[in-house]
């Protein structure tokens, strides 16, 4: 049975009538895959913040994250969020449960380095997929909030990076990035149907492919280096496209190879 990764955030993560639909097309996906949801939820992040009066502050893409805005994103996302998602594939029958990335040590982390003073950002080392591999032998889904472990703390982990690192542990068949955007845009605000390593590095450097996107992008292509075939940056557009993109078959957004 082949086993697909989707990562999801942006407002598809808080739009509710998006996200019911998303909900209902990934648990028919569960019935014929090995499906893993690995989310984020940066906007529900930003409103909670917002209750501290701490700007937020991101470096390439990366949220600068204080004692206190770590206590918020695991609030968040490993709580509200996904416990949100879940109860959304419980009510469409697919069997899911949510986990973290702390949770057993699904995810070990430790200082995310070189990116300028990020806090409690964390850069994971290890994925324990025996754990997902219990998930799938009991027919449940699960669902990942990217928050992680590492000598006994929480980190806060980029969420395009932790479904990268999960769908390469797994060695999935696909790997979905479901984003704002409907894929990688040029100067033109048109898609590029693939984006190879040197291309992507000029369009970071001129500031084509900024903010939340570059992370994205990073992951797929590193992705691709440790053994991934090919990585889908796409939009939501309904459940037929997002099939068909699983399915090999679909036309819409980026392929990263």
């Amino acid at each position: 049975m082949k086993t697909i990764v989707v990562k999801i955030g942006g407002s598809l993560a808080i739009d509710e009538s998006k996200l019911l639909d998303f909900a209902a097309a990934a648990a028919e996906v569960s019935k014929e895959f090995r499906l893993v949801i690995v989310h984020g939820g940066g906007k529900d992040i930003n409103a909670n913040i917002a209750l501290l009066n701490e700007e937020p502050k991101f470096i390439d893409g990366l949220r600068v994250t204080t004692p206190a805005i770590m206590d918020m994103v695991e609030m968040t996302l490993s709580g509200k969020v996904n416990k949100k998602l879940v109860r959304m594939l419980l009510s469409n029958n697919a069997n899911a449960a949510g986990i973290s990335g702390v949770d057993s040590k699904l995810l070990e982390a430790k200082p995310l380095q070189g990116k300028g003073d990020l806090g409690a950002v964390g850069d994971i080392f290890k994925v324990n997929t025996q754990i997902l591999e219990a998930f799938f032998s009991a027919n449940i889904t699960p669902v990942i909030s990217p928050v992680s472990y590492g000598d006994g703390i929480s980190y806060n982990v980029n969420a395009d990076t932790a479904a990268s690192e999960i769908a390469i542990a797994l060695k999935a068949d696909c790997f979905v990035l479901i984003s704002d955007i409907s894929g990688v845009l040029d100067e033109n605000k048109k898609i590029f149907p693939r984006l190879n390593k040197e291309l992507a590095n000029r369009l970071i450097e001129k500031g084509v492919i900024s903010g939340g996107m570059i992370p994205k992008v990073r992951g797929a292509l590193a992705s691709i280096e440790r053994g991934l075939k090919a990585i889908h940056i796409v939009g939501w557009e309904g459940a037929e496209i997002f099939k068909k993109q699983i399915a090999g078959t679909g036309n819409s957004g980026s392929i990263v190879s």
